[in-house]
């Protein structure tokens, strides 16, 4: 018998008895299916609201950036005519959206930050070089 040997070895014969997950007609169904027929487990899309996605203020304002190129992220943005300088860069990721239609192409590159007590969603719009606040929450 090794060090390992309460793990190798355990009792075949364990009391109690399996049980069924999803007991319904359509077991056969696969288990995300049966998940989300389920009163506690819901999409975040299904929370959604239009006017603030669900997830603090949605705005689209344009706002001036002070952009740190040692580092290559923003140093500060200004907003109602207060400077807000950045504390820290909690996310970066990228909006890509009908990159086939020129007419109705989205392409962004999005920084979640910290300043002054607050989240800040900061995008660059690629196509029209400006800087765009498009969500807080504070």
């Amino acid at each position: 018998m090794g060090r390992n040997s309460a793990i190798k070895h355990y009792d075949s014969t364990p009391q109690g008895q399996p049980m069924d997950l999803f007991q319904s007609k359509g077991g056969r169904l696969p288990i995300v299916v049966e998940l989300l027929r389920s009163p506690w487990i819901f999409r975040a899309s299904d929370l959604v609201r239009e006017e603030d996605a669900g997830l603090g203020k949605r705005k689209t304002e344009t706002v001036a950036v002070a952009w740190d190129e040692r580092r290559r992220c923003p140093a500060a943005f200004e907003w109602h005519s207060r400077t807000y300088r950045i504390d820290a860069i909690v996310q970066v990721w990228a909006i890509e959206k009908h990159w086939w239609d020129a007419s109705a192409r989205v392409s962004r590159r999005v920084w979640r930050v910290l300043a002054r007590g607050g989240t800040y969603d900061l995008a660059y719009d690629r196509l029209t070089y400006a800087w765009q606040l498009i969500g807080f929450v504070d």
